[in-house]
């Protein structure tokens, strides 16, 4: 499965009343035109997702915010999730697309394919769900994605997927238009 078609299937299975915080670049371009809007979509702050992720779900706890990320965002912001596991935020779920590259920058393998995730997160104390396999059925899929959106306590679901993005045009918003969306829809 590729990281487009993953988040597609996120669309029929969030509520819409999520926040979802996306990585810069494809990710960002891929959740602006799949899910429901406005989201926050970052842009130039590569690492920095899941730190955004745990600023919202600290900010807002009656909300479930969704961190979806890269394998190479992942690995540019490992110091996160220090903080991540320390505060704890229950609100707060991770899904990692990996395609084993930087595909924004121009398809740079990333270390990911060394990275043992379960031994990763047991390390930070995340609960981590097991993963998606690129060769796993719909139904695997959509049962284990509906595991993380559903779970009580901060977790983690990583997801290998097939490299690939499609050409998407960029979000026409700039950061500030995006702040002010989220403040609309927070009150």
């Amino acid at each position: 499965m590729y990281g487009y078609e993953l988040i597609q299937e996120l669309a029929d299975l969030l509520s819409g009343d999520e926040v979802v915080v996306s990585t810069n670049g494809n990710i960002s371009r891929q959740v602006y035109h799949y899910l429901p809007r406005p989201q926050i979509y970052l842009r130039g702050s590569m690492g920095l997702g899941i730190s955004v992720g745990v600023g919202v779900a600290l900010s807002r706890p009656k909300k479930q915010v969704l961190v979806v990320t890269g394998d190479g965002n992942l690995l540019m912001g490992l110091s996160s999730l220090a903080t991540t596991s320390f505060v704890g935020p229950k609100n707060l779920k991770i899904l990692i697309l990996d395609n084993n590259e930087y595909a924004t920058t121009g398809h740079q393998q990333t270390t990911s394919g060394v990275l043992n995730y379960a031994s990763l997160f047991e390390g930070f104390g995340i609960t981590n769900l097991e993963p998606i396999q690129r060769e796993d059925s719909i139904n695997i899929i959509r049962e284990r994605i509906q595991s993380l959106l559903g779970a009580a306590r901060l977790c983690v679901l990583p997801a290998l997927v097939n490299s690939d993005p499609p050409s998407l045009s960029n979000i026409p918003w700039h950061p500030e238009k995006i702040a002010a969306l989220q403040r609309e829809t927070s009150e």
